[in-house]
């Protein structure tokens, strides 16, 4: 039976989007223990109806952005001290189309490389670095983790174009994964996971822009279905990320929250994927607004 559920549990690696997916939030069974060693590609993407572009904390309000998003991800499951884990990479690729009303200076689109995220993540509590063999007799109860992920401007920016596919600008996100797991076992896992996170900007030069941090709090419940098919309820609140233009200060401080579903299956040992999708439910003038659609895909080596 653990033999199964550790298959299970190899699946839920580390996901990291740059600035435009941390409005999908990282999602359910992200933060899920693996065996040491474990390599994983995550192929993904990602659709956006909404009012910010390639930049989710910057909202344009009365903005029609759509946005689709292909990124490639490598994590390696690491040991920090004993404890688990885990280096990943993501590169991005992103078209968007957007439009302001009727104002030509706000209707285009464009395409191409976005900019590179790279995330640690060690585990504080209840996930100790096991290699595969002991994991296979691993049984999780509750995990806490620490996340540091640092977005670097490695992709296209223009100050004369409206759309750009990058934010010209540093950001730090620091997060801190917690999971309670109330079953666990073969098509009988059942958890609820919190991620408190906050993200730092650094200053837009060629924009004059500067940003206050911007906080989120997601969560998941999560069960199994099957031995195959898993799935989860989504919740996401945003606040902050106040912006001072110029000197100016916008008093645009941020409040939304959105809610969404997830599905999940396990094809083999070595694949896997996950559908979901989200809405913004409750905002305010200064927030996100819109729908997404992720799909993302395992492969274990």
């Amino acid at each position: 039976m653990k033999k199964y559920f550790a298959i299970g549990m190899v699946f839920a690696t580390f996901i990291l989007g740059t600035s435009k997916m941390y409005a999908a939030g990282d999602g359910p069974r992200v933060f899920w223990a693996v065996p040491v060693d474990t390599n994983v590609l995550t192929p993904m993407y990602f659709s956006f109806d909404s009012n910010y572009g390639f930049d989710n904390s910057l909202i344009v309000p009365d903005a029609e952005f759509n946005t689709n998003i292909f990124a490639l991800m490598y994590t390696r499951a690491i040991s920090f001290g004993g404890n688990l884990g885990s280096i990943s990479v993501i590169v991005p690729g992103a078209k968007v189309e957007a439009r302001v009303g009727n104002l030509p200076r706000f209707q285009g689109e464009s395409s191409g490389l976005g900019d590179i995220t790279v995330m640690g993540v060690m585990s504080l509590m209840g996930a100790p670095a096991y290699s595969k063999e002991e994991f296979a007799s691993y049984t999780p109860e509750t995990i806490v983790d620490l996340l540091i992920a640092v977005t670097a401007p490695t992709g296209e920016y223009d100050t004369d174009k409206s759309i750009n596919l990058s934010s010209n600008r540093w950001s730090i996100r620091v997060g801190a994964p917690i999971m309670h797991f109330f079953s666990a076992g073969p098509g009988n896992s059942t958890s609820l996971e919190v991620e408190p996170s906050v993200t730092f900007f650094s200053e837009n030069d060629d924009a004059s822009l500067e940003q206050s941090p911007l906080y989120k709090l997601e969560a998941h419940v999560t069960h199994d279905f099957t031995m195959m098919f898993w799935g989860s309820v989504d919740a996401m609140y945003t606040a902050g990320g106040e912006t001072t233009v110029h000197g100016i200060e916008k008093d645009n401080s941020q409040r939304s929250l959105g809610l969404g579903v997830s599905l999940g299956a396990f094809f083999s040992k070595t694949l896997g994927m996950t559908l979901s999708y989200g809405e913004i439910v409750s905002n305010n003038e200064h927030s996100q607004d819109g729908t997404m659609f992720r799909m993302t895909g395992k492969y274990l080596f």
